[in-house]
């Protein structure tokens, strides 16, 4: 576990370093470099990735719900429908809200497209957490699911109750109005802005650009730094994981900017976000042994629980 921790605490770091950097760079030249990467126009690229750059938070809960079904033998046997239900409910949120999401965010997009997409990516997902987690001991299994749920759970809140107050417009605002003097730096609230702007029949929707909430769910791949946990000979493959969701949320991370809906700093600030909410998802279930003990209580048989714990 110390090593582990080790690894953690220097690719988060590592992680921090780089979005301080972006945030502070971001702080003075985002219109400049929205302006140079918004073409003015929606592209197929950028619209694919708007459909489904959300993906990875919302898999996180499809995955979550697969293996709790698996595991459920091994937890309490008089809560099992309970877990049955959760495990439903998990699966079915995630899949719904990709769903729904894709067709909000891309009107134009076919429903049986988005519904294919979605399901082909969670039956992918879903099967590799299951071949991950063949012989992988309950607790094991149980830390992991938890700290996917928390930490998707928890990004989409947080992301959600900041949009609202920010009220920051998008990029594709000032381009299609002409008018730069509706930039705001993220640091300013635009509420007084959006309030005047809506009244004159501008979409709500406009002034969402801070924090992105499509980055925010697509740095949720980078939880995969988490899969080793579940595989012994995949352990020193953090990094590599880590590189692997960190290269999804680039691409969305730079579509939403080429798409006109969100800023330098917008995505950056997701990604701190996620980071924060990760790091406090992987400590409370991985090194708050104190606190894991009293959950592994609770859900696992008393005979088990005990055995356990000696």
């Amino acid at each position: 576990m110390k090593k582990l921790k080790r690894t953690y605490r220097r690719c988060a770091l590592v992680v921090l370093a780089v979005l301080v950097i972006l945030m502070v760079v971001g702080s003075f030249l985002d219109l400049q470099i929205s302006k140079l990467l918004y073409p003015g126009h929606e592209s197929s690229l950028g619209q694919f990735f708007a459909a489904f750059g959300e993906l990875p938070a919302f898999l996180c809960f499809t995955c979550a719900g697969v293996l709790l079904f698996l595991i459920r033998g091994r937890l309490r046997r008089d809560w099992d429908v309970l877990f049955l239900i959760t495990s439903a409910l998990l699966v079915a949120f995630g899949l719904v809200m990709n769903i729904r999401e894709a067709c909000d965010n891309v009107p134009a997009l076919p429903a049986w497209v988005a519904i294919l997409v979605t399901v082909f990516a969670a039956a992918v997902a879903g099967a590799g957490v299951v071949l991950l987690t063949r012989q992988c001991p309950a607790k094991t299994v149980l830390r992991f699911l938890l700290t996917l749920v928390f930490v998707s759970f928890v990004t989409m809140v947080l992301i959600n109750v900041i949009k609202v107050p920010w009220s920051r417009a998008r990029m594709r605002l000032l381009v299609s109005t002409g008018n730069d003097t509706y930039f705001m730096p993220w640091w300013q609230l635009g509420g007084a802005l959006r309030q005047r702007l809506v009244g004159e029949g501008i979409s709500p929707d406009e002034f969402r650009s801070f924090p992105s909430g499509h980055t925010a769910c697509a740095a949720c791949a980078m939880l995969a730094i988490l899969l080793p946990t579940l595989k012994k000979q995949w352990h020193d493959k953090e990094r590599v994981c880590l590189i692997v969701g960190a290269l999804w949320t680039l691409l969305v991370a730079v579509s939403r900017i080429w798409m006109g809906a969100h800023y330098l700093t917008d995505v950056t600030m997701a990604c701190l976000i996620v980071l924060g909410v990760s790091v406090l998802g992987i400590y409370l279930f991985y090194f708050n042994q104190k606190l894991f003990r009293k959950i592994w209580a609770l859900l696992a048989e008393p005979a088990k629980a005990r055995q356990e714990t000696m």
